[in-house]
């Protein structure tokens, strides 16, 4: 594994990446613009775009594609972009540890349908002041453990999407 690419192992696999799940903005400032909705569906396009043009493709399935899953399979499949992750933001991320329930029963439609075993899920996107902080985890959703967590921190504002989206696929693969 090449240094600050602790998911390349995973470029050869197949893997759901996630909407990004909750924002939390500063009290103060420029987060108490952003628009949730419309900033969430740019993180989410624009991390597929880059992850597709650095050579994953289709391999992987992204967020359009949960969405896409949960339209077709109502009953079986939930709200992509409402999996449950409340608990994550409370959890000791140590590698092996059991996931939280609802997480994994709300990701296992998904991955299942997806024909995917890992899910990439982006939890909790936060202000600090004029940066952003993003945490992440990798599950195994058969084995419903955590399998990578890590936070990435990038400058807010107007180019928060695309530094964002950035930092998350140079986790995964070269530029």
């Amino acid at each position: 594994m090449a240094p600050g690419l602790p998911l390349a192992p995973f470029t050869a696999l197949r893997v759901t990446v996630a909407p990004v799940q909750s924002w939390h903005a500063d009290s103060a400032g420029w987060s108490r613009a952003v628009t949730w909705a419309t900033t969430r569906l740019a993180i989410d396009s624009t991390l597929q775009a880059i992850l597709e043009e650095r050579g994953i493709g289709r391999k992987w399935a992204y967020a359009s594609d949960m969405v896409r899953i949960a339209k077709r399979n109502p009953t079986y499949a939930s709200d992509p972009y409402s999996l449950g992750v409340a608990r994550l933001r409370t959890m000791e991320m140590k590698i092996g540890a059991a996931i939280p329930q609802v997480l994994a029963d709300n990701l296992r439609p998904f991955t299942a349908l997806g024909d995917t075993r890992y899910a990439l899920i982006p939890f909790d996107l936060r202000a600090q002041g004029e940066q952003v902080v993003l945490r992440l985890v990798l599950v195994d959703t058969r084995a419903r453990s955590l399998v990578w967590a890590g936070d990435l921190l990038a400058p807010g504002g107007a180019r928060m999407v695309e530094e964002i989206a950035t930092r998350v696929a140079n986790l995964v693969i070269e530029p």
